[in-house]
């Protein structure tokens, strides 16, 4: 299960898909018709970074929960 806590610091959700479209990354909950987004940053890049982030944090945490804070940058 994972958790983002998004970069507004507005809402937790839980999300089943994470996904990079441009400068932003969008969560897609539920049966994939309703998205949210979760961060908006200077460059695609940096969102992809994120994204890397994003896939290292679950990687590490096999099994568990998870909880993700979108970075403020």
């Amino acid at each position: 299960m994972l958790w983002i806590f998004t970069q507004n610091q507005q809402s937790l959700v839980q999300v089943n898909e994470v996904t990079v479209q441009g400068k932003k990354i969008e969560g897609i909950m539920g049966n994939d018709s309703w998205t949210k987004i979760l961060g908006k940053y200077d460059s695609n890049d940096r969102a992809a970074e994120i994204l890397q982030d994003i896939v290292k944090t679950i990687e590490e945490n096999q099994g568990a929960s998870i909880t993700y804070r979108m970075p403020h940058q």
